[in-house]
């Protein structure tokens, strides 16, 4: 395989939709932060980004291969298809995490421990710790997504601050919305590699009602940002508003179980965190 097919495959490992909808919420959070912008410290948010998240993320993938082989919709990633070897992914994966800690330490000791702290929750608490034992998986794995959110308003005020907190916060309460219902999806999957997610070990209601529950308290935390930031009004009605939406997605799952009704709550969770960051510094 050639050498630009390797870091394509490399790339992959970084799970680009993902990284994508996470380097959202780390520029909205910085422009959400209200400060004058800084493109020297927006510039390195790129290589921050894609060297510190997408470097776990393909870190993580690359602790998890064994589960990859036995998943259906997994099988062709980079490792188990074996387009890279295990020597040829650690060493990009190392690469892409340094060049993210250093574009960090740039722009402050604070967007370097986000980083760090989105490695220790994903990779230890997450993947080493909890993933394959209990379904409290979810919180580390989402407090490791919170990280980036939080890397960004630190990028923009050199401290992380009360906003930077509910916005991280925002995520968090995010993520259940996001994995879930995938997990119910693929649930044959999570079975077969015995996952112990929410939705394979309990029932339709329990866990759409924590979904509902979590998703409430997003829309709490988005008009609390509002209030005690001055900033974001138009993302907290809009937000309200899809909260809504998800809420009727949510119950009409739970009435008639199904994956295509999970998948549509699925999509529909990307629109509510993309549309919220993306609009969080207007008014």
């Amino acid at each position: 395989m050639s050498f630009i097919k390797k870091l394509k495959a490399l790339f992959e490992m970084t799970k680009p939709a993902q990284l994508g909808l996470l380097l959202v919420t780390v520029f909205g959070a910085y422009f959400a932060a209200g400060t004058p912008i800084n493109i020297r410290n927006l510039l390195l948010l790129i290589p921050v980004g894609i060297g510190g998240i997408g470097g776990v993320t393909a870190l993580n993938m690359y602790l998890e291969v064994d589960i990859d082989s036995i998943m259906k919709r997994t099988r062709k990633r980079p490792l188990p298809s074996k387009q890279l070897s295990k020597e040829e992914a650690i060493l990009g994966i190392i690469f892409l995490i340094l060049i993210g800690i250093i574009a960090a330490d740039f722009i402050n000791k604070y967007v370097v421990f986000a980083i760090i702290m989105g490695l220790l929750f994903d990779i230890i608490g997450y993947t080493e710790l909890t993933k394959r034992t209990t379904v409290s998986n979810i919180i580390f794995g989402g407090i490791a997504g919170a990280m980036p959110s939080l890397g960004g308003w630190a990028a923009a005020t050199g401290s992380f601050g009360i906003g930077g907190i509910l916005l991280a916060l925002i995520v968090l309460a995010w993520i259940p919305m996001h994995i879930w219902f995938i997990v119910y999806y693929h649930m044959d999957d999570y079975k077969n590699a015995s996952i112990p997610m929410l939705p394979v070990i309990s029932n339709e209601k329990t866990f759409g009602g924590l979904v509902i529950f979590s998703i409430i308290s997003l829309d709490i935390l988005v008009w609390l940002f509002y209030l005690l930031e001055g900033r974001g009004l138009i993302a907290a009605s809009l937000s309200t508003v899809f909260v809504l939406i998800a809420l009727l997605k949510i119950r009409k799952f739970i009435l008639s179980p199904s994956k295509d009704n999970a998948l549509s709550v699925f999509k529909f969770a990307n629109s509510i965190i993309a549309a919220f960051f993306v609009l969080v510094r207007f008014l």
